[in-house]
This record gives structure tokens, C-alpha cells and sequence, in this order.
């Protein structure tokens, strides 16, 4: 799982809106991009009344939609947790790099987005697997933090930055 790497921070940080700059920077430099999205919430993507939920329903495991140009996988809550490799392992074998949006605690190198507005406590004191950290103002509470340190508004920088850690 070399080429993962991770965007972690509290919600309302900003991970969505870096992450998808992240996302443009590395399609435009022709680098076969692909993300997950962790969410520790309960979540439904399928309806009451949809083909798809009508085959899970009738207990059907896993549900793919598709038609000739993409695909969904639908599948019922599972007895046992699912682990990251599991997911990555679906992604197609020409991938180069996954960005995770999410998972705080996941094993993957990361960087952490922090928003001072949010007054939430810095996941990197407590996380090694934090390589960096991105900010949208500067605080006195990161002059103990000895990681590279980026603006909220520095995609090329935050992007080529990763792409040196997973070189790694």
C-alpha cells in the first residue's frame, strides 16, 4: 500500500475542497488518480425503491451498477469490519496513487488540515504517520510542531509534497 496517502483533520477543516485540488493537480500532470472517502457516520447510498436496494433487499451481498462508461459497488453492512486493503484492492491495477479523505486513524501517511476557527486539538501530537501540516492561519500553538507546514491555498506545494513522501 506504498502509493496511499492520506488528507486527516477535524470536520469543516477543509479536507474536501484540498483534496480535490490535490485531485486536479495530479490529473493534469497525467497521474492516474483515484480517491477514497471515510466516513465514520452510518451512511445509505442506495433508495427505497431502486432496482439496487431491491437486490440487496432480497439478499443479494454486493450490488454493482454500471453501464459502459462506470460502475458503483453497493454492498450490505458486513458482519466484520472491513479493513483499507480490502478497498484498495478494488481499485484498478493502473492506478497510481489513492488519496484518502478521512480515516484520522488509518496506518497510511497523511497530512492533517487544521482550521483554527474549529478549536480543535492537533491530531499530529499524537499520530507519527502525520508528515505535514496545513493550516488556514497561522498559530503560535505550531512553533512546537516540528513537521513542513503549508497553507490552506498551496496546492502545487501541498501536491508536490506528497508526491516526494510517497516516493519514499
Amino acid at each position: 500500500m506504498k502509493n496511499i496517502f492520506g488528507i486527516v483533520g477535524w470536520s469543516g477543516s477543509g479536507k474536501t475542497h484540498l483534496i480535490c485540488r490535490i485531485i486536479k493537480y495530479f490529473d493534469k500532470k497525467k497521474i492516474n488518480i483515484c480517491s477514497i472517502k471515510h466516513s465514520h457516520h452510518n451512511f445509505e447510498i442506495d433508495k427505497k425503491g431502486k432496482d439496487s436496494y431491491e437486490h440487496l433487499k432480497s439478499g443479494s451481498k454486493e450490488v454493482v451498477i454500471y453501464n459502459e462508461y462506470k460502475f458503483a459497488m453497493i454492498t450490505t453492512k458486513k458482519k466484520k469490519k472491513i479493513n483499507l486493503k480490502d478497498i484498495v484492492d478494488k481499485f484498478s491495477s493502473d492506478t497510481d496513487i489513492i488519496l484518502i479523505e478521512g480515516l484520522k486513524k488509518g496506518p497510511t501517511k497523511k497530512i492533517e488540515v487544521y482550521r483554527d476557527s474549529i478549536k480543535k486539538p492537533l491530531l499530529c501530537l499524537k499520530d507519527k504517520n502525520i508528515k505535514a501540516l496545513v493550516f488556514d492561519k497561522i498559530s503560535p500553538k505550531f512553533s512546537k510542531i516540528n513537521l513542513p507546514k503549508f497553507h490552506i491555498d498551496e496546492t502545487i506545494k501541498i501536491g508536490s509534497f506528497i508526491l516526494n513522501e510517497i516516493k519514499k
